[in-house]
């Protein structure tokens, strides 16, 4: 089953930086790991191997007796008792490992099989999974983080970094680079924390990006909550899309990981994938109170009409009916035209309609021709360029007031960009000229 948002969640076209970093480090990371590994010495020649599978295998079936009812019948079916038997069920868990030093203590072992061992377990040791994963059962602070780097194959990689792209971009743009990033380390963090729990005594490590992944679908959720999203769905060979609130998504996301915990044998971690989403959709919350509110104290004394608004306005964008929404907040504008909330959501509305130049322009036009407040044309100039807006886009005579603005505020660097763009644009005008006079004096 597979259920992941399409369309643009977020409208602000900014470079998602963090999450291009993300990909580029694992990439190489994982890259650089296969090489180290590939490039090693076998441990033991082939005959070695079968030795010391032959010393060990009716030990390891003893050992998996012990634990998970459904390995050990997996283990029993098989065939072969040899090096690959052991390598699949024993020689990479550090728990069998601990669990064959517990029976020489008993049973001493002989030269050889002492031998044998110790140079398995020293080939496992520099292993870049045994050294950079999460071991349950050694867990160290710097293995939480650097396990999230690692990758158990190419097609490992590629998934995880495709599930980035899809859920890493819009949340990287919506809550910035910093918070995103710590957003995204806390949910490795939180999900290898959830799989230790589950797996105290388990001695094979957890390597993957998919617990740091998962927490960005929990931190979608969380962010977007009961706002209707277009979302594409697969369940073998039927797909399709429907529309539905964010947030009733990630009970479907978390059970569905759990089931396949509880009714799958396989070497994917489906509780780190839990515990992703659970620390994600945490952070979604948490988040929320770090966010800046564009509103300032003036607001707090404006007419609730002016600081707020309209339900209707929220209600048709989260039906997607963008542009219906931006024409209910034009008509409320004309009531109330200094509402720093309205005129912000304006924009948005434009911005998710590709049409945030036009809407800029009206913005500014309306503002200038109305009381020409300072403060309300420098809240929507920094609107415009958080929904990633640029101001060279704009038409020359739309610069120019932002200039005007910027040399009132006392913003000389920024006047200087400007009348540097008009003068590249080779535009003229009698208030550009004594502009420049001005600055230049």
């Amino acid at each position: 089953m597979l259920i992941v948002p399409v369309g643009d969640k977020d409208a602000r076209r900014t470079v998602p930086w963090v999450c291009i970093l993300l990909i580029l480090i694992n990439t190489l990371v994982f890259a650089w790991a296969s090489h180290r590994d590939l490039t090693r010495d076998d441990p033991m020649t082939a005959e070695q191997s079968q030795t010391l599978a032959s010393y060990e295998s009716a030990l390891l079936l003893d050992w998996l007796s012990r634990g998970d009812s459904r390995t050990y019948a997996d283990a029993v079916a098989m065939p072969d008792r040899g090096p690959d038997f052991m390598m699949a069920y024993g020689w990479y868990d550090q728990a069998f490992t601990a669990y064959v030093h517990q029976h020489w203590q008993q049973h001493p072992p002989d030269d050889q099989w002492r031998s044998l061992r110790g140079k398995l377990e020293a080939w496992l040791m520099e292993d870049s999974a045994m050294r950079w994963g999460l071991v349950p059962n050694d867990v160290q602070v710097s293995t939480l983080f650097s396990s999230q780097f690692m990758h158990g194959s190419w097609f490992h990689l590629l998934g995880n970094m495709l599930f980035l792209i899809v859920f890493g971009v819009a949340m990287e743009r919506y809550w910035g680079a910093a918070r995103f990033l710590l957003a995204y380390l806390l949910s490795g963090v939180g999900a290898g924390l959830l799989f230790v729990a589950v797996n105290p005594g388990s001695g094979i490590p957890l390597v993957g990006a998919s617990g740091a992944i998962s927490g960005l679908m929990g931190l979608f959720a969380g962010t977007y909550r009961l706002r209707k999203l277009e979302f594409f769905y697969s369940l073998g060979f039927v797909f399709g899309s429907f529309r539905a609130p964010a947030l009733v998504l990630f009970p479907v996301w978390l059970g569905w990981e759990l089931v396949q915990a509880m009714t799958l044998n396989t070497n994917v971690a489906y509780m780190a994938h839990a515990g992703g989403l659970l620390t994600g959709l945490a952070m979604a919350f948490a988040l929320s109170f770090t966010r800046p509110q564009k509103a300032t104290t003036a607001d707090q004394d404006a007419p609730a009409e002016e600081r707020d608004v309209p339900q209707h306005c929220r209600q048709l964008a989260e039906q997607l009916r963008f542009a219906e929404a931006q024409a209910y907040c034009r008509e409320r504008l004309r009531q109330a035209p200094a509402s720093r909330p309205l005129w912000c959501f304006m924009l948005e509305m434009g911005s998710r309609q590709k049409q945030l130049d036009s809407t800029m322009k009206e913005a500014i036009r309306t503002v200038h021709e109305g009381n020409g407040n300072d403060a309300l044309l420098s809240l929507l100039w920094q609107e415009f360029e958080s929904l990633g807006g640029k101001r060279e886009t704009l038409p020359p005579p739309y610069q120019l007031l932002l200039a005007e603005l910027a040399w009132r505020q006392k913003r000389r660097k920024q006047v200087q960009q400007i009348l540097a763009t008009l003068q590249q644009q080779q535009w003229q005008h009698p208030r550009l000229d004594k502009l420049s006079r001005e600055l230049n004096a």
